[in-house]
């Protein structure tokens, strides 16, 4: 069994050098494997539109959607970017798309999501909401994108350093699911990458941050022989 865990690419319109490098990293670095996680945020903006994909999304939906049809289960966690990917965006790409995520690995109950729901719930709470998106329809996917990219500017918090209050709230929240019951938590949304193991052999249970696959260049990865862990990819070229 293998599994790639990513996200936060944060993937806009003009982005030439990131979309190159995400759509490498899809096709070298996530064919093959058995199951690949995106833990959101892997676009700037997306809201869903029937019979629509944004032009510039093109060339990575298509990397996902070849991807899915050689027979990786691909698995889209909506980040706080996304705005509900809609029925069509699955079903165009094949990917499995959710809020969270609960799922058997090799026996293992693991607990996925992107980690939004610890910053501000009421904000998120109204623009994930129905009427929010009735308005998102109504407007096109033209208008919505420019009002997108102008509140982005205000709610983005993307540019973000290293914080040792964040890393630690996450790792709290990790733990509570670990408690629970869960043998692994995956999150992203920090921009910081992080590892940490409970327990013993035994009984060892894991929490793993993404951290940012542009910024950071890393990833998670499991393996049934090397189990959870945290790998760099190479920096794009030129």
């Amino acid at each position: 069994m293998k599994c790639i865990f990513f996200g936060d690419t944060h993937l806009g319109r003009r982005d030439a050098a990131r979309h190159a490098f995400v759509r490498d990293f899809i096709e070298k670095a996530c064919t093959g494997s058995d199951m690949v996680f995106i833990l959101g945020d892997l676009f700037e903006f997306y809201h869903g539109y029937d019979n629509y994909i944004y032009p510039w999304y093109r060339s990575i939906v298509d990397a996902l959607r070849e991807l899915a049809a050689a027979g990786t289960a691909v698995y889209h966690i909506e980040g706080n970017h996304e705005f509900d990917m809609g029925s069509f965006f699955s079903s165009h790409t094949g990917l499995i798309c959710a809020r969270r995520l609960v799922i058997e690995i090799d026996g293992k109950k693991v607990f996925i999501a992107h980690g939004d729901e610890m910053g501000d719930a009421i904000l998120s709470k109204i623009l994930k909401s129905p009427p929010t998106y009735k308005v998102m329809n109504g407007l096109g996917p033209a208008l919505t994108w420019r009002i997108a990219m102008v509140c982005r500017l205000f709610l983005s918090e993307r540019r973000r350093v290293y914080r040792e209050k964040v890393r630690d709230r996450f790792r709290v929240y990790a733990k509570n699911k670990l408690d629970e019951g869960f043998d692994a938590v995956i999150l992203a949304h920090t921009h910081m990458s992080d590892f940490v193991e409970y327990g013993t052999d035994k009984t060892k249970k894991v929490y793993l941050n993404t951290g940012g696959l542009i910024e950071e260049l890393t990833y998670g990865h499991y393996t049934t022989s090397d189990g959870f862990s945290i790998r760099t990819c190479k920096p794009a070229e030129g």
